[in-house]
């Protein structure tokens, strides 16, 4: 592709009028976990197979954990995200039990993806292109309703989905983007959503993710 990351940028910045979704309707269901995916500093996250026989992902406060809100700030965030498309669908927010069942992602996260020895010989500039772009859409959906994720530098809260089109059988990553317990809604956000990572992706001399991206698209500062 090549050029610079100004260039690249200014081509993925197409800012477009965000359709809103109408609510999925939760409702509360029997499940059993099956294994824990993750454990974090507040709480752990559970394969959890529901009653319709399909699998879910499970997220619970820990105990020790002095946030007693979690099913109230992850539920409602995502909930907003999922009006302009992005994010895990949400399945259940259970107030009174203090969890959220949401779309299970069989993906890796994008440090991990970008780190992988598959990344530098098998992914193609097109398909890393597109991944971000489709990104960039879904940021600046989250800008359309002022929701800002706040915790997206790392990419670890960033999953990549393998795809296979139906079509034409052609191979696609696509972004999702997870964990918005500690989201906001600012009405006035100067920084966006892209803002919290376009230093990570492009701009950051040292940093592993900016060498990758730069040398895959042909990038130079």
């Amino acid at each position: 592709m090549g050029g610079s990351p100004n260039h690249i940028i200014k081509r993925l910045k197409t800012p477009k009028k965000a359709h809103l979704k109408p609510k999925d309707v939760a409702y509360f269901m029997e499940f059993k976990k099956i294994t824990q995916l993750a454990k974090g500093w507040s709480s752990y996250i559970w394969l959890v197979r529901g009653e319709d026989g399909k699998e879910y992902a499970l997220k619970e406060v820990r105990e020790k954990s002095p946030r007693k809100n979690l099913a109230e700030r992850e539920g409602k965030m995502l909930l907003l995200a999922n009006k302009v498309g992005v994010g895990p669908k949400v399945v259940e927010v259970n107030y009174e039990k203090n969890y959220v069942i949401r779309e299970f992602i069989n993906g890796k996260n994008f440090l991990n993806w970008i780190s992988e020895e598959g990344f530098e010989k098998e992914v193609t500039p097109e398909e890393l292109y597109d991944f971000i772009k489709e990104l960039y859409k879904q940021l600046q959906a989250l800008d359309s309703v002022n929701l800002s994720h706040n915790q997206l530098e790392g990419g670890k809260n960033i999953l990549v989905e393998e795809k296979t089109s139906v079509l034409n059988g052609k191979r696609k990553f696509f972004p999702v983007i997870i964990d918005f317990e500690k989201s906001s809604v600012k009405e006035n956000n100067h920084t966006k959503n892209i803002g919290q990572i376009e230093s990570m992706f492009f701009y950051n001399p040292h940093g592993m993710i900016a060498k990758k991206i730069r040398e895959k698209l042909n990038l130079t500062l």
